[in-house]
């Protein structure tokens, strides 16, 4: 059985079962953001006849018929830590307030079918006086194997 390790525990789960992990990290409170500003990193498989562009476009798609107010600012194809990747920056309003988020596709392996993502998100209003961090954040990449 896989295991899935964590900082405080390890835990087996069934062989069939897929890891679709999610990590958030999330900035202090500073009492003034409407939206605690955020990292997120999650992994997805591509459907059977999917690459990473058809993936993205997938997800893209979703996003702009199911969140309201959605502006998309840019899709460009990049590299992150020298892999091939893709880029979505966007303005939407899920909720009460209008979000910014930046995310970043990849994969680790040309024969992967595993896609990471990791996605930046803030209050649009912070986004600007946020990127600096973010840069640095996604910046910061480092590969395990």
């Amino acid at each position: 059985m896989p295991k899935c390790v964590t900082e405080d525990y390890t835990l087996k789960v069934p062989t069939n079962w897929a890891d679709k992990s999610m990590i958030t990290w999330v900035a202090p409170n500073n009492g003034k953001r409407e939206v605690l500003p955020n990292i997120l990193c999650s992994k997805d498989e591509m459907g059977k006849d999917e690459n990473l562009d058809t993936f993205v476009n997938r997800q893209l798609k979703e996003l702009m018929t199911k969140v309201e107010n959605f502006d998309l600012i840019k899709r460009e194809k990049t590299e992150f830590g020298g892999k091939p990747a893709v880029v979505l920056q966007f303005c939407m309003k899920p909720q009460e307030t209008m979000l910014q988020q930046q995310q970043l596709f990849f994969v680790t392996s040309p024969r992967s079918k595993i896609v990471h993502t990791v996605v930046a998100t803030a209050a649009n209003k912070d986004f600007s006086n946020l990127e600096k961090t973010f840069k640095a954040i996604f910046s910061s990449v480092s590969w395990n194997n």
